[in-house]
């Protein structure tokens, strides 16, 4: 008896790590998938009883595709564009008066700098890293083309037969089942907290500081509303990284209207909102720190790269959670 469990043991353990070797290269994109089904799940089960299964799969994937993954690609294509005219605009003093500023730095700390310099050496250096060789590009799109295949397979079948694959993790998983279903809740709680918290505020916030740069005049909108989308992420101090620079730089331009309108739009306004969503939509149940978070983002992105700051801080809230489960139910196990 002993051999044959553990001849099946090892077989299994040999197996899963194959299985797992294969799906390293995609384990980002059906992570994703397994986050966009959680998401999606609520519409397939409203729209099941009228379509079945695969229809309303096929249904909630297009309708995904054309009303978010569509348009998001359209607004990376305007953040692109407006990236480069960025970069084409560096040395024109119509766009940014480089020496008025290194004039007015200089009168105030005595220290001469070269602004253009450093920002060319920056954008050149960034754009090396980033975009590498021709052929560099061209098997990062391929790779990408091959994840997004993968990632919108997965989902089609997550959100087709995610409950019979939730139903086998459970009846193989050697956990009793109330603690099985402690782990769950709490784990479904922390997600929704994680993704309809988090994520959604840094969009909003984002969005918002967008709008007070826009009307304060700051050149390149598009950009730097991304930029500061991806920055909110990072709790509390997110947001101040691009609209402080911004204000300080409008009030050394000599644009003082403009300058004091954005700083107190920046105190006000857009940490007023950051003050006021995350708390009202993190479930508190959660317990979420903004340490945490920032952990989960920095970890993410180190792993997964741009996509790990959706994934970081699920995976380090479902940690939390798992250890606290583990930690409180140790001695029933």
């Amino acid at each position: 008896m002993s051999m044959q469990r553990n001849f099946l043991g090892g077989a299994a353990a040999f197996f899963l790590l194959l299985s797992l070797l294969m799906l390293a290269p995609f384990l980002t994109y059906i992570i994703s998938a397994m986050i966009l089904a959680f998401i999606l799940k609520p519409i397939q089960n409203h729209l099941e009883p009228y379509f079945g299964k695969d229809i309303s799969a096929i249904l909630i994937i297009i309708g995904f595709t054309v009303m978010i993954a569509i348009p998001f690609a359209l607004a990376v294509g305007t953040v692109a564009t407006d990236a480069l005219e960025l970069v084409d605009n560096i040395d024109d003093t119509e766009v940014v008066d480089f020496g008025a500023i290194e004039d007015r730095i200089q009168d105030i700390t005595g220290q001469e700098l070269n602004i253009e310099q450093e920002l060319q050496d920056f954008f050149e250096s960034f754009t090396n890293i980033a975009l590498g060789g021709v052929s560099q590009v061209v098997g990062a799109l391929t790779s990408i083309a091959i994840g997004m295949l993968v990632m919108f397979f997965s989902l089609f079948y997550l959100l087709k037969d995610g409950g019979r694959l939730h139903g086998w993790i459970k009846s193989v998983t050697p956990v009793n089942s109330g603690i099985q279903e402690q782990m769950y809740s709490r784990a479904e709680i922390m997600t929704n907290a994680v993704l309809k918290g988090h994520v959604l505020v840094a969009v909003i916030e984002g969005l918002i500081g967008g709008i007070g740069l826009y009307i304060a005049g700051v050149p390149n909108v598009f950009f730097w509303t991304f930029i500061m989308i991806i920055l909110c992420f990072i709790p509390v101090v997110g947001a101040f990284l691009i609209w402080a620079p911004a204000g300080i730089y409008l009030l050394l331009m000599g644009d003082i209207g403009a300058g004091i309108f954005l700083m107190l739009y920046g105190l006000i306004v857009i940490s007023l909102a950051d003050n006021l969503l995350r708390p009202y939509m993190v479930d508190r149940k959660a317990e979420l720190e903004p340490a945490a978070i920032l952990i989960g983002v920095i970890g993410g992105v180190y792993i997964f790269g741009a996509v790990g700051l959706f994934i970081g801080p699920v995976i380090f809230g479902l940690t939390k959670t798992i250890t606290e489960v583990f930690t409180q139910n140790f001695d029933d196990l």
